[in-house]
């Protein structure tokens, strides 16, 4: 029968990459016999065609260069020529900047090498997308079905607990408990290193391409967005136990767009958020290669800088063994993670996290996802419970291998599954992948680690190479534009779970499912996951994963929380074309340290109601709102949410309890703590400090602040008289929770006001960026407080209150009358936090048993602030 064309050239590409495979396997079966770089440099140089290249006049230039570099580095470029990609040293750049051009290529092929060293390093990369290219070409000339030649496996439907199901309520409180009694042993992990070209951020300034962990959501960036969500958890854990806890955060960057030194920047921007340097391990992953699919040449668009993206977020865990990662969380004493991506800022809410955690840690369980409902022909990973026929060690029989999996859209058809309904219902089968994990270390560095001696597996999971997508570009060598169809090989994040299979000599029973190693924990879609991973395109209404979109589900779980705490009337959001069209038919924004868990601020605001188009802002933790009735906008903002920075103690930010009888007063540039209640600015003595076991006990952290002096007495003993620390520079400040912080409390209140102009063209709403025509605006300084009752607040209003201060609002014969009344150190209410028997959590208001006068208009006192009306 006579060939097609295509077909012809399908045969030419199975031959070319049949000689370039012949190649390579010859020459890391040569290398793998080389026990030094100074030998595996001696090989390549021996090859005919690194040969060439070294003789070739046009790589003179080049050659010069190579002298200064490092065997590591000399190694990665003579790999070029050896995979047959000189064509990346040929086209060379302008004026003198052929070293740093060298250098710089240099430096990243050699990081690429040592990322890939399971599988051959660099030529091992090259060679793999060679193979699943080929693999692909003759897959479709043989008119195949891809998934005759799996592995046969069958498909289950993950069993887990319901967060959003009948019984969710009290099954997310449970979970929620017990992931709070994690919490010290938990750690965070955010793989930030995508490159977010969907999004096309631009800098304001520079015009230059930012990274998606820089958007702009709710007013502030993507990063800031999920350190505040644990920060809620860790003060809900600190109201509950007393303690404060200080969760490790480890960020896997990429130089993608100048991630890595962006990231940098705006922690050090935010001084680590309080949480100082220490308590962060920021490391970068490789970029790779993106490679032709139809004949295995890189793309080089730019003299000696071929096209190089991030390899997928897979690559984190191979990354954490190299750096030391896994180690570094260890001596935080953790034992389990969890893992959040940038572009998903709905992870936090309520108890999902919390659930996860507890879900994962209670059982000692190695790996956990948390999953919603998927509507079909979703681009996105589904979750099965896989179960695998694998034939047994001894040769008789076969084992039953089971783990909760992910499987990318892209591979449905390869392992054929059919992305159709359940019965009775308009989601897919399956759940929806979301990239939100649970990951137990041990399990997974032991995973890694047999990776690696084994040459892939978890070392490299889930690996990838995309070949649908055509990329066009101006080639650097001949000046002319091509279009081809190009990838690079990516490894999935969560697909580390296939390499943590349990095996069983029998079938496990369905009923049997819920108890494996590897778990799924569900919830309503919205309270998982609403990522912002694409632009909308102007005029479109498609707003799945997109800012707009993700911005409106945040509105409709605030509804959903809203309703939870009572409110007489919450406004509806609207349909997609009315959000669009006018935005949102309310925003409620919140700092998540007033829960987070909804139960918890469904006793914080209680009744009340919003009118539609109204806008209330909460950026508080200490918060009692009753009968708060808003008709326009209301914002609350204070700078000590959740506590105060301070100067860094020698302590163990683990062990800090609560400090609501400490006072702090300054002598001589020191800081001294004081028990309230005790004479005028003396220290606790020995005698006190051990009749009273509530004054907090501090450990010495000497990687902190140092070793303390022989004159100068530790600040950490129980029987120490007081505790001292160096004033110290605000790079080593920490945020401390406390009683020191900003609460409001209104009953009965009314604001009235002109509120948001919904009709102006600037608005960007998932920004938080709109322009008012009037608002009531509270701003509350350090330990401040502001209390009004059975008032209106009506017009453009503006308190400000300074630290140290309770501002208290009374109607006046129509008119409002304010009073400022010193604090005297201890607020004037508080919550109290406790867990009952089934993991609820009841607050109950406690009122300090002192009471202040109003400071006199008369009063010689300047006030910091002034108060207009």
């Amino acid at each position: 029968m006579q060939q097609s064309s295509r077909e012809i050239q399908q045969l030419q590409q199975i031959d070319e990459f049949d000689r370039q495979l012949a190649h390579l396997t010859r020459l890391l079966d040569a290398l793998s016999q080389a026990t030094s770089t100074s030998q595996q440099v001696a090989v390549l140089e021996q090859d005919e065609r690194v040969q060439a290249w070294l003789r070739s006049a046009r790589s003179q230039a080049v050659v010069s260069e190579l002298r200064c570099l490092s065997l590591s580095e000399l190694f990665a470029i003579l790999c070029l020529p050896a995979m047959m990609q000189e064509h990346v040293l040929s086209a060379q750049p302008e004026g003198n900047n052929l070293s740093l051009a060298v250098r710089t290529l240099s430096d990243a092929l050699s990081r690429v090498n040592t990322f890939y060293s399971s599988i051959g390093g660099l030529l091992g990369y090259q060679r793999k997308c060679l193979e699943i290219m080929r693999a692909a070409v003759l897959a479709e000339l043989q008119g195949c079905d891809a998934s005759e030649a799996c592995t046969p496996v069958t498909f289950h439907m993950p069993k887990g607990p319901d967060l959003a199901g009948p019984d969710g309520r009290r099954l997310a409180a449970q979970a929620a408990a017990t992931g709070l009694e994690a919490l010290p042993h938990m750690a965070e992990i955010y793989p930030l290193g995508g490159a977010g070209d969907r999004l096309g951020l631009k800098c304001e300034v520079t015009g230059a391409s930012i990274p998606t962990a820089m958007l702009p959501y709710c007013g502030r960036t993507l990063l800031e967005g999920l350190i505040r969500d644990l920060q809620a958890r860790e003060y809900l854990y600190y109201q509950l136990k007393g303690f404060q806890q200080m969760t490790p955060i480890a960020i896997m960057t990429s130089d993608a767009k100048g991630n890595h030194q962006r990231v940098l920047q705006l922690l050090e921007s935010y001084n680590w958020f309080g949480r100082g340097q220490d308590a962060f391990r920021v490391f970068r992953q490789p970029l790779v290669p993106v490679v032709s699919a139809e004949d295995g040449r890189w793309l080089l668009p730019e003299a000696m800088q071929p096209v190089m993206k991030p390899g997928g977020h897979g690559a984190i865990w191979k990354l954490m063994l190299d750096e030391g990662v896994f180690d570094w969380l260890y001596q935080h004493d953790r034992e389990a993670a969890i893992i959040r991506q940038i572009s998903n800022p709905m992870a936090g809410t309520d108890a999902t996290l919390l659930a996860l955690s507890g879900a994962g840690y209670a059982d000692g369980r190695s790996f956990g996802f948390a999953s919603c409902e998927r509507a079909v022909g979703a681009a996105e990973g589904m979750n099965v419970l896989m179960e695998r026929q694998i034939p047994r060690p001894d040769g008789r029989g076969v084992e039953y291998a089971y783990n909760v999996t992910n499987v990318e859209y892209t591979e449905f058809e390869r392992l054929g599954i059919c992305d159709e309904c359940a019965e009775g219902s308009q989601f897919s089968r399956f759940p929806a992948n979301t990239n939100v994990l649970y990951v137990g270390l041990k399990a997974a560095e032991g995973a890694v680690r047999a990776g690696v001696r084994d040459g892939g597996g978890a070392a490299l999971p889930g690996m990838i190479f995309n070949l649908k997508k055509k990329v066009t570009y101006q080639d650097a060598v001949s000046g002319r534009e091509r279009t081809v169809h190009a990838g690079r090989m990516e490894c999935t994040m969560q697909n580390l779970v296939d390499s943590l299979a349990q095996r069983f000599r029998a079938p496990v029973p369905d009923e049997r499912h819920s108890v494996l190693n590897t778990f799924v924990v569900y919830n309503k879609r919205r309270r998982v996951t609403s990522s912002a991973k694409r632009k909308r395109a102007p005029g479109s209404t498609s707003i799945h994963q997109t800012p707009d979109g993700s911005f409106r589900d945040l509105m409709l779980n605030a509804r959903d929380l809203l309703q939870r705490c009572n409110l007489l009337h919450v406004p509806e959001v609207g349909t997609v074309e009315q959000y669009l069209a006018k935005g949102p038919g309310f925003i409620f924004l919140y700092h998540p340290a007033l829960g987070p868990l909804w139960d918890v601020i469904a006793q914080k605001i209680w009744g009340g109601a919003l009118a539609d188009g109204a806008e209330v802002v909460l950026e508080v933790a200490e918060a009692c709102l009753v009968d708060v009735q808003v008709e326009g906008s209301l914002q609350v903002r204070a700078d000590a949410v959740v506590g105060q920075v301070e100067p860094a103690l020698a302590v163990n930010y683990n062990q800090i309890v609560s400090r609501r009888d400490i006072q702090i007063s300054q002598i001589n540039g020191r800081q001294i703590w004081y028990r309230n209640g005790t004479n005028s600015h003396h220290p606790v003595s020995a005698t006190q400090d051990s009749a009273n076991p509530q004054l907090p006990l501090h450990k010495e952290f000497s990687h902190v602040t140092g070793t303390a002096s022989a004159e100068e007495p530790s600040p950490v003993s129980a029987k120490s008289t007081s505790l001292h620390s160096e004033a110290v520079t605000s790079g080593s400040e920490r945020l401390v929770y406390s009683s020191r912080c900003g609460r409001i409390r209104l009953n009965s209140v009314i604001v009235r006001n002109r509120g948001i102009d919904w009709a102006h063209p600037g608005n960007v709403y998932w920004q938080h960026k709109v322009q008012r025509h009037e608002t009531c605006s509270i701003v509350l300084h350090g330990q401040a407080e502001f209390e009004a009752s059975r008032v209106i607040l009506e017009g453009n209003l503006h308190f400000e209150v300074p630290d140290g201060f309770r501002m208290v609002v009374t109607a006046d014969g129509g008119r409002l009358q304010t009073s400022l009344l010193p604090i005297g150190g201890q607020p004037s209410w508080e919550w109290r936090y406790k867990m009952g028997s089934q993991g609820d959590i009841k607050l109950t208001r406690e009122e300090a048993g002192h009471s202040s006068s109003p400071l006199a208009r008369s009063d010689s006192t300047e006030l910091p602030f002034s108060y207009v009306i």
